[in-house]
C-alpha cells in the first residue's frame, strides 16, 4: 500500500517551480497459484479457477510407476458462501467451515472420513485482531499456540495435550527471506485445506503478506529436536517462488532427505 506524504513546509516552494511530471505508479504483481509439482512429477496439482477468480477445486494427479506418467487420481472441491470457504470435499473427506460475525475463522470440521475416529473431528480458531490464527484446539484434547513477530511471521508453534498439560510438538520457524510467499498467491487462506487433517493441529498455518518465506524450520517433539529442514528458493518475474527445495536434517543421526517442488502461477496483474 502507498501513501502520499505531504510536506506542508515545501508547499510554497515547489508551487513556484515548474510542474513536476507525476510518476507512474509502480504495481505490486498478484498472481494466483496454478500448479504445484513434486520432484520426479512424483505429484501435480492442478488449481482450478471461478469466474470471479477464486479457486474452486484441484486436480490431483499422482505418477504411476508403471509408465512413469502422471494419473488423475481425484479432485478436491471447494464451496463458497459470501465469499468464504465453507466446504472441501476431496475424494472420501469433507470438510466445512464456520465464520465468526467478523469474518475470521472459527471452526472447522471433518464431517465425512472413511476413518472411523476422525468422523466429527473438530478444529477450534483463536484470532487475533488482525484476524490472524493464534491458537487452534481440537477436539481430541490437543492444542496448538502460535507466536508471531511484528510483521505477522509465524515464529514458533507450540503444541501440547491438554489432558496432560505435556508439550508433544513444537515447530521454530526462522530465516524468513522478505520474498512473497507461495501461499500469496491464494485468496487469503491461513491454513492448508489440503494437508492431511489428522496433522492440522502440528501443521494447521502458513504465512502470507509478511516477511516471506522461511529458510529453516526445527522440529521438537516431546521437547527434544527431531528434524531441521532448510529450504532454497528461486523466484518468478513476478516475485513468487518458482521451485522450493528442502533439505531434511534428522538429528538422531539417521541421516538426510531432500525433496523439490516446482510452481507455476496464472493471472498475474
Amino acid at each position: 500500500m502507498k501513501k502520499s506524504i505531504l510536506i506542508l513546509s515545501l508547499f510554497a516552494f515547489i508551487s513556484c517551480k515548474e510542474k513536476e511530471p507525476v510518476p507512474t505508479p509502480v504495481t505490486t504483481p498478484t498472481c494466483n497459484i496454478s500448479s504445484e509439482t513434486g520432484r520426479d512429477n512424483a505429484y501435480r496439482l492442478d488449481y482450478v479457477y471461478a469466474p470471479n477468480g477464486v479457486p474452486e477445486g484441484v486436480n490431483i494427479s499422482v505418477k504411476d510407476n508403471a509408465t512413469g506418467q502422471l494419473k488423475a487420481t481425484g479432485k478436491a472441491v471447494y464451496t463458497y458462501a459470501d465469499n468464504r470457504l465453507v466446504k472441501v470435499v476431496d475424494g472420501d473427506v469433507e470438510e466445512t467451515l464456520e465464520y465468526n460475525a467478523n469474518g475470521s475463522i472459527a471452526r472447522l470440521t471433518v464431517v465425512k472420513t472413511p476413518e472411523a475416529n476422525y468422523v466429527n473431528y473438530v478444529l477450534n480458531f483463536t484470532t487475533d485482531a488482525n484476524q490472524r490464527i493464534t491458537k487452534v484446539t481440537d477436539s481430541k484434547g490437543m492444542e496448538a499456540t502460535i507466536m508471531r513477530d511484528a510483521q505477522g511471521n509465524i515464529l514458533e508453534t507450540i503444541t501440547k495435550d491438554t489432558r496432560t498439560n505435556q508439550e508433544v510438538f513444537r515447530v521454530v520457524l526462522t530465516g524468513y527471506d522478505n520474498k512473497k510467499a507461495m501461499f500469496d498467491a491464494f485468496k487469503g487462506w491461513q491454513f492448508s485445506v489440503l494437508g492431511y487433517y489428522a496433522d492440522y493441529i502440528k501443521f494447521p498455518l502458513f504465512t502470507t503478506k509478511a516477511g516471506g518465506n522461511a529458510t529453516k524450520r526445527t522440529e521438537y517433539e516431546s521437547g527434544k529436536a527431531v528434524r531441521e529442514t532448510t529450504y532454497t528458493f528461486t523466484y518468478t518475474t513476478d516475485g513468487f517462488p518458482l521451485t522450493e527445495q528442502t533439505l531434511t536434517r534428522f538429528l538422531d543421526g539417521s541421516g538426510i532427505s531432500t525433496y523439490s517442488k516446482t510452481f507455476t502461477y496464472t493471472d498475474c496483474k
